[in-house]
């Protein structure tokens, strides 16, 4: 694609102020906020119903250990509160935890554990995934030596999802760390990809549209 498309789907001024590009990555955010909200449902379900299967062994011979459940960074607590913040409702972090205005856009805690876990998402265009990853972990850099010096052990993700729907291998980490199966994360990684994609492409249609209200336009791409 042209420059003007970079232009168009994540650098216009007046699209910004319309909340197009706001849209675009709340509709991805909530897709990763299912996410999390399986991964917690589970660690709560192990923690109610003290999930294990009771096998049968003959004797004289061993018990094998099988379906061995992955590592997840949420482990087992009832406790798990998720809030997330989206372009028209934000949210405050409760000031027990940290007296702070910063507002990740998934931020997840665990009093009895003493664990928070704060998402930021990122909808950039691609060759700027590096840069703009670097960004949002420099921002919460503060807010993360705040958490820990409350004694909270913290784990930030920074995660991308391209414009055109290329997902970095910051989400895949994501999803990986949650304890999610293989086929939930290559589900979850579909429609985040697919989310991205359908939004940058009603930006694009209401190009015209909006550029022509902010005394802009630009109709070609070559």
């Amino acid at each position: 694609m042209h420059w003007r498309s970079l232009f168009i789907l994540n650098g216009c001024k007046v699209l910004l102020d319309s909340g197009q590009y706001s849209r675009r990555h709340d509709r991805v955010l909530e897709i990763i906020r299912e996410a999390v909200s399986l991964s917690v449902a589970r660690a709560q379900r192990e923690i109610t119903t003290n999930e294990r299967s009771i096998g049968f062994v003959r004797e004289g011979t061993r018990a094998i250990k099988s379906n061995v459940k992955p590592y997840s960074i949420l482990k087992a607590a009832s406790d798990w509160t998720i809030m997330m913040g989206t372009y028209e409702k934000q949210y405050k972090i409760p000031e027990d935890i940290c007296a702070s205005a910063s507002r990740p856009d998934i931020f997840l805690y665990s009093r009895i554990l003493k664990r928070v876990v704060m998402i930021e998402l990122t909808v950039p265009w691609e060759t700027n995934i590096p840069k703009d990853h670097a960004i949002k972990v420099n921002k919460y850099y503060e807010l993360t030596n705040e958490l820990t010096r409350n004694r909270f052990v913290v784990d930030l993700y920074a995660v991308e999802v391209g414009a055109r729907g290329i997902t970095a291998k910051s989400l895949y980490n994501l999803l990986k760390d949650l304890g999610l199966s293989r086929t939930n994360i290559n589900s979850f990684l579909e429609r985040t990809s697919k989310t991205a994609l359908v939004g940058s492409f009603q930006i694009w249609l209401g190009r015209e549209r909006n550029l022509d209200s902010g005394g802009e336009r630009i109709t070609r791409v070559i």
